[in-house]
């Protein structure tokens, strides 16, 4: 393909643009109103999506416009559907036909220089640009996918072989920098293309280039390999959830992933045990299950299998109405329980978090739903009856939330026994809820507001969220991540923040818990408080040191949104270092779910994330990334609850050590991480340069504290709440993508 596809069409006179510069903003779609009766077919919803309600499904709006611009009538509104036709064929994938159109429109455009034409066309030049990045990403990173493939800076394998796509979009790129050379978005992308045409940064000009030294990381983490090819779990996909864990009970940690398409299959893969995955989709029940664009995962029925929750709606408005899907895991099948349980709803979401926020033993469920001006869709509290059902409370204990809410966490923040929650919002202040506690026996515990109090509003377009102790001190931290705007694209944001210029975005934001009611933001003095635009997001130990870390996956839509997903490695609770460029973590492509854990056995937490975007033709190869070990010793808690939940979610963990500089407490809390993807439930602490473990204290969320003695440094145990002492469970490495030996532990 040339770098200019060309046609003969040259319908449009030159009065047409006079017209086209009207660009109607308005809806050609009007919103469907469907019954929400809670029938055994609920999910029969997922299979009327249409283009009037969704614009993510492109080729019916491509084709829509198409049919629009036969029988319009003025050269203007042909001029207007013509281009919305090619700009939703690129976004469908048929990125050719989208090309042939916008280059017959160029073909036609009048060269007389006025501004009004100029204008008309940067409009079409920008679709053209956007045109040759996804031609380029199509025909490189997915048709001849490789390791380095669209991985940040592009370099190596991953620099394209076919280049028509990267020289079409530095030809409409340099022409637009002319015009406007300040455009930090423009100069990013300009970059880029040099990158993926092997040139970079010498084939940038000078005024343009960005020096390799801004995304250098401060700290070698050694070399994450995406395995998932070799593994089998690579498979295409749009935005999706995650969840990684041991779902049929043999030891070994399975995964579970969505897209978000509302007829795109789940897939289900369970490990061997020996290096490889295998699809079990069909045989576990799970060929009727579609969409989902997040997934979490717990015990609800205390059965000692981990259940699943698919959530729906998210970012449709009235075209979200659609219901989430409980999954009862029976280890040889899993159970569609939706109706049954009493979860069937149709308010538009993708996070929720399971709790025991009455204590009572059983796994309660808070899914965070997203309100706009003309709908509202109140948060829900569904209390575990103990029996398989489910009752929504959240009026009666204070839960009655109304917002856009894009991030729930439970945690206890005061360190009462009892947990709290957090919400995180768009176009409003997060939201602190504290746990108060029954008011008298027999009753439901109440919630009160306590945002204010707890200054931890930040920030106001706020996405993925999450608790942790990330400096050790025995309280729960919160951070929240900023994610901008999910209609406009932020990637000027990202390239001022490389660049250290002022930015509009209120970056990730942690909350420091000081104990006594309050927080402090230490954003900023962590080295943190970066535009990242953040959606899948999840934390875990990258080398073993005890320390949690945390990856950042950016989401949003846009395709001219291509910045990498970033890697902050915690240095000691102090600063937060950014290894992404080190590690091999930043995919250009959308990060979504995110999660971690020990899938080969070896100590040490590999990294599994969605990569798929929005649109239709923005699917990619899921990512599974080996950690290549750094010689840290480590320990395996397998947690089994019997007066509290099963898999023993939000129990407390201390495990002292001693090293060579004396003794050292690590704190972790049972649970699957952050709001958007799931890790596994047990718990893989990484303990340094420890040269033994001292004890681990549990704290059972209804027994209480515990103490245990008895483990070795490299070992998985079982503790089960009112037993004595751990239980050693014998684990064997297996390689992943053929690499079988790892640094060996440190003395």
């Amino acid at each position: 393909m040339s770098t200019r596809i060309r046609s003969q069409s040259r319908w449009l006179p030159a009065t047409a643009f006079l017209a086209a510069l009207i660009l109607s903003s308005g809806h050609f779609f009007s919103e469907g109103v469907r019954s929400e009766d809670p029938a055994d077919n609920y999910l029969e919803v997922l299979h009327q999506a249409d283009a009037r309600s969704n614009k993510f499904l492109n080729r019916q709006r491509a084709e829509f416009f198409g049919l629009r611009y036969r029988t319009a009538t003025t050269n203007g509104d042909k001029f207007r559907l013509f281009h919305q036709s090619a700009d939703e064929w690129i976004k469908a994938g048929d990125i050719s036909k989208g090309l042939l159109r916008l280059d017959s429109l160029l073909s036609a455009l009048p060269t007389d220089g006025r501004d009004q034409i100029v204008d008309v066309e940067e409009a079409l030049r920008w679709s053209q640009m956007i045109g040759g990045l996804r031609l380029g990403e199509q025909q490189n990173c997915v048709a001849m996918h490789g390791l380095d493939s669209c991985l940040f800076p592009i370099g190596g394998s991953g620099v394209h072989q076919q280049p028509e796509g990267m020289q079409l979009a530095i030809e409409n790129l340099d022409w637009s920098l002319a015009r406007s050379p300040d455009r930090l978005d423009l100069r990013w992308l300009r970059n880029l293309a040099s990158m993926a045409l092997g040139n970079w940064p010498d084939g940038v000009p000078e005024p343009l280039r960005l020096s390799p030294g801004l995304f250098a990381s401060s700290h070698d983490v050694g070399r994450f390999r995406d395995v998932a090819p070799q593994v089998g779990i690579a498979t295409m996909g749009l935005a999706g959830g995650a969840s990684l864990e041991d779902f049929n009970g043999d030891g070994h940690l399975d995964l579970f992933v969505s897209s978000w398409g509302p007829t795109d299959p789940v897939h289900y893969f369970e490990s061997d045990g020996e290096g490889q995955f295998n699809d079990r989709t069909e045989s576990m029940g799970l060929s009727s299950i579609t969409g989902g664009l997040n997934i979490t995962h717990a015990d609800y029925d205390n059965d000692g299998d981990a259940d699943l929750l698919i959530l729906r709606g998210a970012w449709l408005g009235s075209a979200g109405h659609h219901p989430n899907t409980l999954l009862r895991n029976d280890r040889e099948k899993f159970t569609d329980v939706t109706v049954a349980s009493g979860l069937v709803s149709y308010h538009p979401t993708q996070t929720a978090d399971w709790g025991d926020y009455d204590l009572d033993g059983d796994l309660d469920l808070f899914i965070g739903n997203e309100s706009t001006s003309s709908e509202v869709h109140p948060c829900e509290l569904f209390e575990n009856r103990g029996d398989g059902t489910f009752v929504e409370v959240s009026q009666e204990v204070g839960l009655h939330h109304i917002a856009y809410v894009k991030g729930v966490a439970w945690g206890d923040i005061d360190d009462d026994g009892d947990l709290d929650l957090y919400l995180s919002t768009m176009a409003s202040s997060n939201a602190l809820y504290e746990n108060l506690g029954p008011a008298a026996e027999g009753e439901r515990p109440r919630f009160k507001d306590v945002t204010a109090r707890a200054a931890v509003e930040s920030p106001q377009l706020s996405f993925p969220t999450w608790f942790w102790d990330y400096d050790h001190d025995g309280r729960l931290d919160i951070l929240a991540g900023s994610y901008g705007s999910f209609e406009e694209s932020m990637l000027e944001g990202v390239v001022a923040d490389y660049l250290g210029m002022p930015t509009a975005d209120e970056g990730i934001r942690l909350y420091r818990n000081l104990g006594d009611g309050q927080f402090e933001e230490v954003s900023e003095k962590t080295g943190i408080r970066h535009t990242v635009l953040p959606m899948g997001a999840n934390f875990g130990d990258l080398d073993g040191d005890g320390w949690l870390d945390a990856y950042f996956g950016t989401g949003q839509p846009g395709l001219s949104t291509l910045v990498p997903n970033r890697m902050f490695r915690n240095a000691a609770g102090k600063r937060f270092e950014d290894v992404t460029t080190s590690g091999g973590f930043g995919h250009l492509q959308k990060g979504h779910g995110i999660a971690f854990g020990d899938i080969d056995h070896d100590g040490d937490q590999d990294i599994f994330a969605t990569m798929g975007g929005a649109y239709e033709g923005d699917g990619y190869a899921n990512v599974l990334f080996e950690n290549p070990g750094h010689g840290h010793h480590w320990l395996t808690l397998r947690l089994v609850g019997t007066r509290s939940s099963r898999d023993a979610r939000h129990a407390r963990v201390q495990i002292e050590v001693k090293t060579k500089s004396g003794p050292r407490t690590i704190h972790r809390v049972v649970g699957t991480g952050g709001s958007f993807g799931a890790s596994s439930s047990q718990l893989e602490v990484g303990l340094g340069a420890a040269t033994e473990v001292i004890a681990v204290t549990v704290r059972w969320p209804v027994s209480g504290r515990a103490r245990f003695l008895g483990f070795s440094l490299d070992g998985t145990y079982i503790i089960e709440e009112g037993k004595k002492e751990p239980v050693a469970v014998q684990t064997v490495p297996f390689p992943l993508g053929g690499v079988a030996e790892k640094p060996p532990a440190e003395d």
